[in-house]
């Protein structure tokens, strides 16, 4: 499922991915490439710039955003998807997946990494998926191995959880005979309802 050829995101998103790609270079001498396997990468960044957050929280929109932006990229170029932003109001931004139906906010992925919790005031992440393929997608999302507290609000184990769903969503559709689908900005425009992952 993976895309091979990576199109630039639209502003702002690409000004927060570069800023984050500079973020963790500062930091950690390393340069994210897009691939999944850059994620163990940015989840060390962010347990690192925790504690500066904590006590600079003026930080926090800074971080969040290009640190879930990178992530969003990654999963973009992965599943593959594109970007909706509605409004300049990052509670309202999604990456959505255009080979299955599925969606979910990558800055909210990040402020859950940032706070190792889902409580906090930033955007929520959970999935977003079709009414008819919640049920199912919880089924299978419930087959995977447990993950340890600590793991939980990790972008690698999000990836993972993101990936399966997406095949497994998309692997539904060819079941079904619908293997040419291919969902668009105008499919998104309808109300999605949240899965917690």
């Amino acid at each position: 499922m993976e895309s091979t050829e990576r199109h630039l995101p639209p502003e702002p998103i690409d000004g927060h991915v570069r800023a984050c790609i500079a973020f963790v270079r500062q930091a950690v001498g390393i340069e994210l490439d897009f691939s999944p396997e850059t994620l163990p990468v940015l989840d060390h960044y962010a347990s690192n710039v925790r504690a500066e957050i904590e006590n600079r929280p003026e930080l926090l929109p800074l971080t969040a955003n290009a640190i879930g932006a990178y992530f969003g990229e990654v999963v973009r170029g992965r599943i593959p998807g594109f970007w909706r932003l509605p409004s300049a109001n990052v509670h309202d931004w999604s990456v959505c997946s255009k080979v299955a139906f599925l969606s979910f906010n990558p800055i909210g992925v990040a402020y859950d990494a940032l706070f190792r919790s889902n409580e906090h005031e930033g955007p929520r992440s959970m999935l977003r998926v079709a009414a008819e393929d919640r049920e199912y997608l919880t089924r299978r999302l419930e087959t995977l191995p447990p993950v340890p507290e600590d793991e939980y609000f990790l972008f690698s184990t999000r990836f993972e959880v993101i990936e399966v769903a997406a095949e497994a969503l998309r692997a539904r559709l060819e079941e079904s005979g619908y293997s040419e689908t291919e969902y668009s900005d105008d499919d998104y425009e309808a109300e999605l309802r949240p899965l917690a992952f």
